[in-house]
C-alpha cells in the first residue's frame, strides 16, 4: 500500500481538479465583474491571463511532483499507480483550463 494516508492521497489526486475550478471560478467572476462594473476590458484580460498563468504553473508543477514520485516509488505500485493517475489527471486539468479560458479570451465580455 502506499506510503499516503488515504485523506492526504484523496487530496493529491483531487489537486489538479481544485486548481481547475478555482481557475474556472475567478476567470468567469472576474468577467462578471467587468459587466456588472463597468471595469476596463483590457485590465479583464490581463488579470485572466496571469490568473491562467499561475494555474497552469501550479498544475504543471503538481505534475513535475507525481512524475518524480513514480520515479522514486520503487517496487511500491499503490504508489506509483496514484502518482500516474494525477500525472493524467493534469493533463486533463490542463486541457479544460484551456477550454475554460478560451471563451473568455477570445469573445467581447458583456456581449
Amino acid at each position: 500500500m502506499s506510503g499516503l494516508s488515504r485523506p492526504r492521497r484523496l487530496s493529491w489526486i483531487a489537486s489538479a481538479f481544485l486548481a481547475w475550478g478555482l481557475h474556472f471560478f475567478v476567470v468567469y467572476s472576474l468577467q462578471g465583474l467587468v459587466c456588472g462594473r463597468g471595469w476596463s476590458p483590457a485590465s479583464a484580460w490581463w488579470g485572466m491571463g496571469a490568473l491562467t498563468v499561475a494555474a497552469f504553473a501550479t498544475v504543471a508543477w503538481i505534475g513535475l511532483r507525481a512524475r518524480r514520485v513514480v520515479a522514486a516509488a520503487g517496487d511500491d505500485a499503490g504508489r506509483r499507480f496514484t502518482a500516474r493517475l494525477v500525472a493524467m489527471l493534469c493533463v486533463l486539468a490542463l486541457v479544460a483550463m484551456g477550454f475554460t479560458v478560451l471563451p473568455a479570451l477570445l469573445l467581447h465580455p458583456c456581449e
